[in-house]
């Protein structure tokens, strides 16, 4: 009948559930497996695009510049330092190498020297120069320049030092001071004696800190 219990019949539809379970069972493995592999796919791919994606970090040359502009538009002073601190990171070998020459000072934390720029009552300040030879003559000449001739000048010796810190060190001590002006030159006694840190210095631009904790940036003449 319809409704029989033969044992072939039973047989027979036993294989029948049982080749469906097992089609059933390698179908959903399959199924996984195609499912795991797109979402490693996605995920390598997403990596790799991100990671081509990424912008490059900025050149030396492009923060100079920058940091040139923050000057020119009188930034803060902690904007310039962290600028500073951000180039310095890009130097390599001993940059006390690159030294040698002649510098105008762009920006500096100095008070002293920012007293003759923006406070001295008897004429303005023109520039703000320094050559500095620290293996050869091993000297440092600093001059301040008026308008109309006159100038402060400051000469001393300098030497490459041991440093225990992240950057490039020089000691200095000054050994004299001369005021010209109005047809005369008045000597002063020198004051000072530290060391400064080169944190960068290349064929235009070089940043430096010292002792006192003063910062100075200043471009190649």
């Amino acid at each position: 009948s319809y409704w029989g219990s033969s044992s072939e019949n039973s047989s027979l539809s036993i294989y029948r559930l049982k080749s469906t379970v097992g089609l059933a069972c390698v179908g959903n493995m399959l199924y996984n497996m195609f499912v795991r592999s797109i979402v490693i796919l996605c995920m390598s791919t997403s990596t790799a695009s991100a990671f081509f994606l990424r912008s490059p970090p900025p050149k030396p040359s492009a923060m100079l510049r920058d940091l040139d502009v923050m000057i020119q538009g009188r930034e803060k002073d902690e904007e310039i330092k962290s600028l500073m601190v951000e180039i310095s990171k890009s130097r390599t070998g001993d940059q006390r190498k690159s030294l040698q020459g002649s510098w105008e000072l762009l920006f500096t934390t100095e008070k002293e020297v920012n007293f003759f720029k923006t406070s001295w009552p008897f004429a303005k300040v023109s520039s703000i120069t320094q050559e500095i030879d620290p293996y050869n003559s091993c000297t440092v000449d600093n001059l301040i320049s008026f308008e109309g001739g006159g100038e402060f000048a400051v000469t001393g010796s300098v030497s490459p030092a041991e440093s225990g810190g992240e950057y490039d060190r020089v000691e200095f001590q000054f050994q004299e001071a001369i005021i010209r002006g109005w047809g005369r030159e008045i000597s002063v006694p020198p004051v000072g004696a530290g060391y400064f840190d080169t944190m960068y210095c290349d064929s235009e631009y070089r940043l430096s800190r010292d002792n006192r904790g003063d910062w100075s940036v200043f471009r190649r003449l």
